[in-house]
């Protein structure tokens, strides 16, 4: 069947989106795991390098530190990090043992930029069912270039596969839903519990998903056995997940904190770091962010129906539930980038199409393009210096020890409490000087500070020096003159 110009146009475009926007995230690819929040890219890696060295346990991944995780100080002897099932690491895994020439750290790279590539494509194909291809590709476009997506569309984190999940889980559950196949539902559910399993917030998506469903059957949805099909293989996997992190409650996260430590939740502090800060400095960059808003006051599409709207409002009670978490990691807000790319397309799709004459439209054109180069330009001066590795004595001082100590030795690895040090030693560990006494009895053998403090030359007087130099230095706690 010969394809029309028109199809052509179409496919070379989400071809060139999806190339393009692999290349760019591919910038600083060879970065050690050190530039921005490479506390979580390292614990991530450690759990599929851990699967390398020590054996494929996906059910019992395994970091580097043995720290307590929660907040009972539960010991951790183990070193279990269990939080979301490790889907990531899995394809993280296979994809080094299966092919190799990168490296473990790379390869996670690689999988992020795939699947971050691959859903501004998903999102065109969603969006092309609710409104025009112009708001479609508009959408796709600024998803795969908006730099805070950028930037975490490269990390070594579970979060763009995340995405990637949801926006997946809602385009074949549209399809599902306009076709009734009953193999779209069970496909449906099976994108859908990727993202309840990658990130369990993904519940907040059954307000859209819920809303799509009774848009379709109405009342009678619970005589359907899709409907079933569908939220058994969404939802049983997650509940046996959940149950299974229950039998080992020293290798979980204490998430209590996340909702609402320090009462933050509707105060000002709170809208100004979300709205702000976050939207409006960092993902939206102002320009994007007057367009989001008035993509959000357009008129809707009779399709689109309140679609839009309520994946909005899951995205900001996923913002309120969450709130001391949304408000101290910046990452927890890429829920946000998919549905806000379609109103910024929305809105520029407005300034496109309002005005009546060459000169009132002529300045709508302006303006949008003014906007748009405004939201690049400024996402890009707030993100660049994401990809910079600002401490790399943390990387040298690593790559030394992992040159003179033997593979067994257990390393104390100081950095405000962060993995991204101990990462670089390629050794199990910890990661705060605050109690080195107890960890010598539990089995430290070496201490490695990049700062010359007052802890630092206390142990440095004491036990034997193995390494110094300018920026590190590294001692033998098992040679030490008195004992702890």
């Amino acid at each position: 069947m010969k394809l029309s110009k028109f199809r052509l146009l179409e496919i070379s475009f989400l071809i060139s989106i999806f190339l393009l926007g692999f290349v760019v995230r591919m910038y600083k690819f060879n970065n050690p795991v050190a530039d921005w929040h490479s506390w979580r890219q390292a614990d991530t890696a450690a759990m599929t390098r851990n699967f390398v060295k020590e054996g494929f346990t996906p059910l019992l991944p395994r970091f580097d530190a043995y720290n307590s995780l929660n907040e009972f100080n539960l010991p951790n002897p183990n070193r279990y990090f269990l939080a979301e099932f490790p889907i990531y690491n899995i394809m993280n895994y296979f994809s080094y043992m299966w092919f190799g020439h990168f490296t473990i750290e790379q390869w996670g790279r690689l999988i992020s930029i795939f699947f971050a590539s691959l859903t501004s494509i998903c999102l065109y194909f969603l969006v092309k069912q609710y409104s025009s291809r112009r708001v479609a590709l508009l959408a796709a476009f600024f998803f795969a270039f908006l730099p805070y997506n950028i930037y975490y569309g490269r990390v070594i984190m579970p979060d763009p596969l995340h995405i990637f999940f949801s926006v997946a889980a809602l385009l074949v559950l549209t399809l599902w839903l306009r076709k009734n196949n009953i193999l779209l539902a069970a496909l449906a559910g099976i994108l859908y519990t990727g993202a309840l399993l990658t990130k369990p917030y993904a519940l907040v998506l059954l307000l859209p998903i819920t809303y799509l469903i009774f848009r379709k059957f109405g009342f009678s949805f619970f005589k359907k056995i899709s409907i079933y099909l569908f939220a058994l293989i969404s939802f049983a996997p997650l509940a046996w997940w959940r149950w299974h992190l229950g039998q080992y409650p020293e290798g979980q996260f204490g998430t209590t904190w996340l909702f609402n430590q320090g009462n933050i939740r509707f105060t000002g502090a709170f809208f100004r770091w979300l709205i702000y800060d976050r939207m409006n400095r960092l993902i939206f960059a102002t320009g994007g962010f007057v367009l989001f808003w008035i993509g959000i006051i357009r008129g809707r599409l009779k399709e689109e129906g309140l679609f839009y709207y309520l994946w909005f409002a899951a995205i900001l009670a996923f913002f309120t539930i969450i709130a001391k978490g949304n408000v101290t990691h910046d990452y927890y807000q890429m829920p946000i980038v998919p549905i806000g790319c379609i109103f910024v397309a929305k809105g520029v799709d407005f300034l496109l199409s309002f005005g009546e004459g060459f000169l009132q439209r002529g300045i709508n054109v302006l303006i949008a393009l003014a906007l748009v180069l405004i939201m690049f330009a400024f996402g890009w001066y707030e993100v660049r210096g994401y990809f910079n590795i600002n401490h790399p004595e943390i990387v040298a001082a690593g790559r030394e020890v992992d040159k003179i100590l033997p593979q067994n030795a257990i390393v104390i690895a100081p950095y405000q409490n962060d993995s991204a040090f101990l990462y670089q030693t390629n050794r199990h560990g910890y990661t705060s000087d605050d109690k080195i006494p107890q960890y010598i009895k539990e089995g430290a053998t070496n201490l490695v500070s990049v700062n010359y403090d007052d802890t630092t030359n206390y142990w440095m007087v004491r036990c034997k020096i193995v390494e110094k130099q300018k920026d590190f230095v590294i001692l033998d706690l098992t040679a030490c003159k008195q004992k702890p």
